[in-house]
């Protein structure tokens, strides 16, 4: 048996739950198979502040993976948020301990 406090971990308490680990990888999922610069191909890495990671794949894909406990700014230019881990803060930034993904 598992502990009472993992209930909230099941399938069960987690589908449909729009902020669950479950549907964050239900998204995530659907995006891979729709978005044409996650299947093959050439990884670039980007400039990124200390503590973060950011890359780019072609067409028009860059993910940024912030490690630390500051925000960190989305890619510059124009883009489109197609899914977080975490809320981006008010001022559009990555939360620590967070990843972004964004259409380019």
């Amino acid at each position: 048996p598992q502990p009472s406090d993992w209930r909230t971990q099941t399938v069960q308490a987690q589908t449909g739950d729009a902020h669950s680990m479950l549907e964050l990888y239900r998204r995530a999922l659907k995006l891979r198979r729709a978005h044409p610069a996650l299947g093959d191909g050439r990884l670039s890495w980007l400039p990124a502040p200390a503590g973060a990671l950011a890359f780019a794949r072609e067409p028009g894909f860059v993910c940024v993976v912030n490690l630390c406990a500051a925000g960190v700014a989305p890619p510059t230019g124009p883009s489109e948020l197609l899914i977080a881990s975490a809320p981006l803060d008010a001022d559009g930034r990555i939360p620590g301990d967070a990843a972004a993904w964004f259409a380019v």
